[in-house]
């Protein structure tokens, strides 16, 4: 009997203590939900180099509602339309923004035990991902989100390595 005594002391005293951690282990979809900024987006061939495919200092925003999401991506000097009317440009500009915006919108899964994020593409500002189906492979490290495709839209055999960190 005296032993059982200290036994359950000590459980009882360090329950909280479990139950809070458990309570704080946040499953993987719910740390997806809110507003993220681009840190880095690089392609990375098989051999290792890698480059910036929308130059130094790209400007990105990622969103997660629970469900859906919507992403940009932006090169940080793109032209000014010389007509101030972005229906009015020259193939020089249109050029321009073509390679240095992508945008999206759909809907999302998270495969968890696999750390898989799923992208359900709606619509793009590439249309030819309309429609589809796309996989990242995630990790959280601190206030990251780091994510990899295992093909960028530039060259099947590079992979597309992208940093997030939450948004103040």
């Amino acid at each position: 009997m005296s032993r059982r005594i200290p036994v359950l002391a000590i459980v009882c005293l360090a329950w909280p203590l479990l139950c809070g951690r458990a309570a704080t282990a946040q499953p993987a979809v719910d740390q997806f939900k809110g507003t993220w900024t681009l840190v880095s987006i690089r392609y990375v061939s098989p051999d290792g180099s890698s480059i910036e495919p929308f130059g130094p200092n790209a400007k990105g925003m990622l969103v997660f509602d629970g469900t859906r999401f919507a992403t940009q991506v932006m090169a940080a000097n793109l032209p000014k339309f010389a007509s101030h009317n972005r229906m009015v440009g020259t193939l020089k500009e249109y050029e321009a923004i073509s390679h240095g915006v992508v945008a999206y919108f759909g809907t999302y899964t998270v495969r968890e035990p696999d750390r898989i994020l799923t992208l359900h593409i709606e619509r793009s500002s590439f249309p030819n991902w309309e429609g589809i189906d796309q996989l990242r492979k995630f990790e959280f490290v601190g206030g990251e989100l780091r994510y990899t495709a295992a093909n960028s839209t530039a060259n099947p055999a590079e992979s597309a390595q992208l940093v997030w960190k939450r948004a103040r």
